[in-house]
């Protein structure tokens, strides 16, 4: 019962027209591929409403919680070495419009679980 009331971690893993979910909390974890596509040539987040409404479902799907989950962005495609401002804009737009409660960006290598519980 406690565990409505506990904030879930969900750790998004974004690649062209796809999104990895994971619930670091549970370690439960999904993988949706966008029917329409939402990344253009240039873009990883090119279509905004495709890619929230494809972002929705997995926090549905995982979520367990009342409370509303924190999101870690982990983009893997179309990204130089560093996130323009507009880019980390979209992808913190995108995780709060999904249901997110607060966002983190992450350039680097996979995370851990246990690496995102500790953070």
């Amino acid at each position: 019962m406690l565990s409505k009331f506990k904030t879930q971690t969900f750790y998004v893993q974004i690649r062209e027209n796809s999104f990895i979910v994971r619930c670091a909390n549970s370690g439960k974890g999904v993988s949706l591929d966008a029917d329409t596509p939402f990344s253009s040539k240039h873009l990883l987040v090119g279509e905004f409403e495709v890619a929230e409404k494809l972002l929705k479902q997995a926090f549905k799907y995982l979520q367990e919680s009342w409370l509303r989950p924190i999101a870690i962005m982990h983009p893997l495609e179309l990204i130089d070495e560093t996130l323009s401002d507009v880019e980390e804009k979209v992808l913190q737009e995108l995780a709060l419009s999904a249901g997110a409660r607060d966002v983190k960006l992450w350039m680097g290598e996979e995370l851990t679980d246990q690496e995102i519980l500790n953070a």
